[in-house]
């Protein structure tokens, strides 16, 4: 597979500024960098060390996996015409609890 390229959401980028004020974003360049490498190898510790997924109903097509193994930090991103399309991240209740 060849390299991706990266897109950022407006959304993203809102969760991204609000996140770095409180956190090392070091851990989530290192999660975004197996994303764009998109090879096997970092497939596979995408699965095995961030417990990738796919999701289903209203994030159908995308994929979310843990940042870091530390509290509830979580990415979310689409692949698509050779880009990752990198959509919110935040916590489990931030991304996911119904409105």
């Amino acid at each position: 597979m060849a390299r991706l390229d990266a897109e950022f959401t407006p959304r993203f980028k809102r969760d991204f500024k609000a996140i770095a004020k409180k956190r090392d974003m070091a851990p989530l360049r290192e999660v975004m960098e197996l994303i764009l490498t998109n090879d096997a190898a970092s497939r596979e510790e995408l699965t095995r060390r961030h417990d990738a997924h796919r999701l289903f109903g209203k994030w159908a097509g995308s994929n979310e996996c843990h940042v870091c193994n530390m509290g509830d930090w979580l990415l979310i991103w689409a692949v698509r015409d050779g880009l990752a399309v990198f959509q919110r991240m935040g916590s489990h209740d931030e991304l996911f609890r119904s409105r």
